[in-house]
């Protein structure tokens, strides 16, 4: 190999390190208060007029118009429970380790759209981590709570006990 191919690798490597390491910078951005208090006055008014649409006094019942009628308030009503859906919808947190720049980031996001990283910690930053059958929690040098993830129970426990193990410079 010549010094020319092997400083375009090196140059190659430093650019990906770089990059990787900005990721760690973004913030997860969930949608404001009025666009989910919209969504969700919205999503009630379509629930509302899919059902009321049957209420209304109106032409002949033939079967066109009964068709036609089950279709719009199917409509209406799916369109309300998703307007909904958006307005309630939880983000979920999740912990992933970064060996290649010895960090812990905790990823956020909604259940149909992409992550984000809202923390990133060095693994140099902390001092120890407590696993109970609830809930996974991070302690800074300072000694306060960083990060804390809830856990579903004992089984959820141990995996993530044998995971944090595996990486071997987190304190446990």
């Amino acid at each position: 190999m010549s010094q020319r191919e092997i400083g375009k690798m090196v140059a190659l490597a430093n650019f990906a390190e770089d990059n990787q390491s900005r990721v760690a910078m973004v913030e997860g951005k969930r949608p404001s208060l009025s666009v989910r208090a919209t969504a969700m006055v919205f999503g009630f008014a379509f629930i509302l007029a899919g059902v009321g649409l049957w209420l209304v006094p109106g032409l002949d019942l033939t079967p066109y118009i009964l068709l036609s009628k089950m279709g719009v308030s199917i409509l209406l009503v799916t369109a309300g429970v998703g307007m909904t859906q958006i307005a309630t919808d939880k983000p979920r947190r999740e912990l992933h380790f970064d060996q290649r720049n010895r960090q812990l980031l905790v990823y956020e996001g909604l259940p149909r759209s992409g992550k984000h990283v809202i923390k990133s910690l060095n693994y140099e930053d902390i001092m120890r981590v407590d696993v109970s059958d609830h809930m996974l929690q991070v302690f800074g040098m300072d000694g306060r709570v960083t990060v804390a993830l809830p856990i579903d129970g004992a089984h959820a426990r141990l995996d993530t006990i044998a995971q944090l193990r595996s990486q071997a410079v987190l304190p446990i």
